[in-house]
């Protein structure tokens, strides 16, 4: 896959923009110019403001289709895959660090960035003459953070209801700061679990662990839910017994210090 990277770097150059196809919201195709930041271990990194078109389509309706043309050969390449987005601080930093006109448009205001890269990718290279054509499959990279991916089954999403039902019932008291910051990581997790099993099922309610929250600042609780996310990583929920394994204080605190945070 490296020496297929490596093709799409050396095709674009120093030019790094493409022009991305996606579906809009009234269900008719648009094109955005957007441009490669920077690659790292096999990745492709974008990054796009949350206020913007761009990014309400491609969350809305997950695939795209990138293109580049180069004038001089002829040649055209075309990147096409589902974007997953990340606010990994580091990679968004990266992001800004490595495109000028992003960091001119919103400076390092890594707030207002979310950065994306494709899955199930696939590159093509076309050139002018008929059967002058590359395919080559990207895949998945290996080593990012994907996120959860929780199995429709009646039977987990019940399960998942009983967890935060639970967690709505406790009492939690803020004296202990290392019993506080445990909390603190367990209830991002349910919520990020929650979040996720809401996509898949969105007539299940998540309100018993929102109200559950005892973040101080809406900022902590995007700090937790980042810091869960990296902890749970690409965890793949099959049968009950993965959640109790993954929403468990001893085990999310113990891949951590507490001052991490």
């Amino acid at each position: 896959m490296n020496e297929v990277i490596e093709k799409i770097k050396e095709f674009l150059g120093d030019r790094q923009v493409l022009y991305a196809a996606t579906m809009g919201f009234d269900k008719t195709p648009n094109v955005h110019p957007v441009e490669l930041c920077y690659e790292h271990e096999g990745v492709l990194y974008f990054a796009v403001p949350k206020c913007g078109r761009f990014y309400g389509e491609l969350s809305t309706y997950p695939l795209a289709k990138l293109c580049a043309f180069n004038e001089e050969s002829g040649v055209v390449l075309t990147l096409s895959g589902k974007p997953v987005f990340t606010e990994d601080g580091t990679v968004i930093s990266k992001c800004i660090s490595s495109c000028r006109s992003i960091r001119e448009a919103w400076g390092h205001d890594t707030k207002m960035l979310i950065a994306w890269f494709l899955t199930d990718a696939v590159c093509e290279i076309t050139g002018p003459m008929d059967g002058d054509r590359e395919v080559y499959e990207l895949g998945t990279p290996e080593n990012v953070l994907i996120g959860v991916r929780i199995k429709k089954d009646k039977e987990l999403r019940d399960r998942l209801v009983s967890i935060m039902e639970e967690r709505e019932s406790e009492q939690v008291s803020a004296e202990d700061e290392t019993e506080l910051y445990r909390q603190k990581l367990y209830d991002a997790a349910v919520l990020y679990f929650a979040e996720t099993a809401k996509e898949i099922w969105p007539r299940m309610s998540i309100l018993p662990i929102e109200r559950s929250l005892i973040f101080e600042t809406y900022d902590e609780r995007e700090r937790f839910v980042l810091r869960a996310k990296k902890l749970v990583g690409n965890a793949e929920i099959n049968k009950p017994e993965d959640l109790t394994y993954w929403l468990n204080k001893g085990m999310l605190t113990g891949l951590e210090a507490p001052d991490v945070l």
